[in-house]
């Protein structure tokens, strides 16, 4: 009998302990620039720093109906040269993969709660890039700190962002409607322009992505306003064939997009490639950087624009 009082007193703790609610990062958070650590060019210093964060239950099955927990967290990010920059991410935390977009390019997250500590894992579509990410909570619910590993064809790019939490009004800044791209940036001529500016640049990077380039393929480096490129002109023509055949055949849903066609090569392929093919494409692949990778932000992408990481 005191055999099994000791074991039950020894179990009820345990099975407490594994019901315990999980931790909630949900709020508007503001980043501590002092403690933090924002790489980026050396000219560029950021003056502000918000994230909101929302929590929410979707459906994660369709033919099932099951729900589970998804995070949304929108960063607007003030100073340097381009002015205010936002960058979204949602995942799922329920230690299942899950496909979305992330700065513009497929990418597969993994998410799972490990005491007060959110772990955030991703993998770039086609690309030899690694996210790495902790959400660390601390125990009054008040700092969370941010840290991120970036690997893209084995170097390693970190940062650290501290935040502490803000009222909820805090976040009208990064409320507020964003600047359009047609506004934001120089001779934006197609129908993109009506993007946010933000969301005008994540489509830069799925170009790049789809066709396997990056920003200079298309653009004069250092002049991207510049029509010299002959690259440039043929994007136009076909980012305005792609809306056609959406608007015709698919009530303007995207579904035929860059990579429908040319799955990572400049030119759609007539043909499956050759093995020796393939390994000289994935060659090439390991000596580029990702589109999804710039200077000075782990998962940005050479300009433009530069961002800090999110």
């Amino acid at each position: 009998m005191r055999k099994l009082l000791a074991l039950t007193a020894f179990a009820v703790p345990l099975l407490l302990r594994s019901q315990a609610p999980t931790p909630s990062i949900a709020g508007v958070w503001k980043a501590d620039l002092d403690k933090s650590i924002i790489p980026g060019p050396p000219n560029v210093k950021v003056t502000n720093y918000l994230s909101i964060i929302e929590e929410k239950q979707v459906v994660i099955n369709r033919r099932t109906q099951e729900k589970g927990p998804e995070i949304d967290e929108t960063t607007g990010v003030w100073g340097g040269p381009h002015g205010e920059e936002r960058m979204t991410l949602s995942f799922l935390v329920t230690g299942r993969s899950v496909v979305r977009p992330y700065q513009g390019v497929p990418t597969e997250f993994t998410a799972s709660w490990q005491g007060r500590t959110l772990s955030l894992m991703g993998e770039t579509a086609g690309r030899p890039q690694l996210i790495s990410r902790t959400y660390e909570l601390s125990p009054d619910g008040q700092t969370l700190t941010v840290h991120t590993i970036t690997t893209t064809n084995g170097r390693q790019q970190q940062s650290t962002v501290v935040m502490t939490k803000q009222p909820d009004s805090a976040a009208e800044p990064l409320r507020k409607p964003e600047e359009l791209a047609e506004t934001h940036f120089k001779n934006v001529k197609t129908n993109l322009k009506t993007m946010p500016a933000s969301a005008f640049i994540d489509q830069m990077r799925y170009f790049a992505w789809a066709l396997g380039k990056d920003c200079q393929f298309c653009h004069v480096q250092d002049d991207f306003a510049s029509d010299e490129k002959q690259e440039k002109k043929t994007a136009r023509d076909m980012i305005q064939m792609t809306a056609n055949i959406d608007a015709n055949n698919f009530k303007n849903r995207p579904e035929v997009q860059c990579f429908t066609c040319h799955e990572m090569h400049t030119h759609p392929l007539a043909y499956p490639q050759f093995a020796d093919q393939i390994a000289a494409m994935q060659q090439q692949q390991q000596n580029r950087p990702g589109p999804n990778a710039p200077a000075g932000q782990p998962g940005a992408t050479p300009p433009p624009p530069q961002h800090p990481p999110q």
